[in-house]
């Protein structure tokens, strides 16, 4: 059996194929409706969904670089789910006024942080009342976009843990291609936000992961890899370290991905010596350092003396102990090889069998 897709059907013949999820969404609830709705979601939901407003409403002032020209940056978008004109407010304008979006901006130069309703951020930066508008409508808009999440739950879809699943399996593989795709971590680590609040995920975010897993099979097939580690417990161990490991630094700006020891340190070259060189010294004193950490004794001090080493000599102070870590659990196992960059696996492994000859 050495396709790998039979292998996962094999394994899981309950969930290989997925459970039905919507591919759109027209909705618009009013105000009422909407919170109404909101109030239905668990604690964990809820905060979600005020954490998806916050960042979408800020990368809208990033993308459209409202306050480039300004001596302000934003920094947050609070909200008042309790708000009723008139009658209830537990936010304020810095007049004053009590508000339902209050907008948080900071001075780039004195660094003193201020919160104004839409009307005084406009009058304070100096911004027209067209991009005052806009903005506002940005808000509105993110709101309309975030109706989408409250109609899943309405209609009682939970987050699509064969998905998920099937996601990570992608990735599994993804790791022992001869040239292993630089998938978004962005979005995986989006997904598993979800997922901790067992939250249906964007009907955009669903598709846009079975676009990831889809370009990891045609990698497969029209490539013809054949290498494939099909070991169940294996892929579990990988499955249970997936969630912490994806959101790691050495993910950030798909980082993990990279095809060449200098996509992840600045490597010096001795005197004559050449970079194929200089890579199997560096592995070579890797591989000697991890195992010397099999005294526990000695071990805290040798990797705090390791880990500055490294750092001040080749940097990169995230990779050492993401790997550290990894080694510490699983030893020189298969998921240890299957948790660092192909890079660190391919290296330390010659490295391993050069200090056997």
């Amino acid at each position: 059996m050495d396709n790998y897709l039979e292998i996962y059907e094999h394994w899981y013949p309950r969930s290989y194929g997925l459970d039905d999820y919507p591919t759109e969404c027209h909705v618009t609830y009013s105000g009422t409706e909407r919170k109404a709705l909101f109030e239905t979601l668990t604690e964990k939901q809820q905060e979600l969904v005020n954490q998806q407003r916050k960042y979408q409403v800020r990368s809208m002032f990033l993308q459209k670089q409202y306050l480039e020209t300004s001596d302000w940056e934003f920094v947050a978008l609070n909200i008042d789910d309790e708000y009723e004109r008139g009658i209830r407010s537990q936010l304020k304008c810095a007049c004053g006024r009590p508000l339902k979006y209050q907008f948080v901006i900071e001075s780039k130069i004195k660094h003193q942080e201020i919160r104004l309703g839409i009307q005084h951020f406009k009058d304070h930066l100096g911004i027209s009342q067209q991009v005052a508008e806009e903005i506002k409508k940005g808000v509105a808009h993110v709101d309309l976009a975030l109706d989408e999440l409250l109609w899943l739950t309405e209609n009682g879809y939970h987050f699509p843990e064969d998905l998920w699943q099937r996601y990570v399996f992608s990735y599994y593989r993804n790791t022992t291609l001869r040239r292993p795709l630089p998938l978004n971590q962005k979005l995986a680590e989006r997904i598993l936000h979800f997922r901790q609040a067992d939250m249906p995920i964007f009907i955009g975010d669903y598709l846009s992961v079975l676009t990831e897993i889809n370009q990891v099979d045609r990698e497969v097939f029209d490539r013809k890899e054949k290498k494939f580690l099909a070991d169940k417990q294996v892929f579990e161990a990988y499955l249970d370290d997936f969630q912490r490991d994806i959101q790691s630094p050495i993910y950030y700006e798909r980082q993990f991905w990279g095809h060449k020891l200098t996509d992840f340190i600045q490597l010096k070259r001795y005197g004559t010596e050449s970079y194929e060189e200089a890579k199997q010294r560096y592995f070579d004193d890797l591989l000697s350092f991890l195992l010397g950490l099999k005294e526990p004794k000695k071990a805290q001090r040798k990797i705090h003396s390791f880990e500055l080493f490294h750092q001040k000599k080749y940097g990169n102070a995230e990779l050492i102990p993401f790997i550290i870590d990894k080694y510490q659990n699983y030893q020189f196992t298969e998921n240890f090889f299957l948790a660092i960059p192909k890079v660190y696996r391919v290296g330390i492994k010659k490295a391993i069998k050069r200090k056997r000859k």
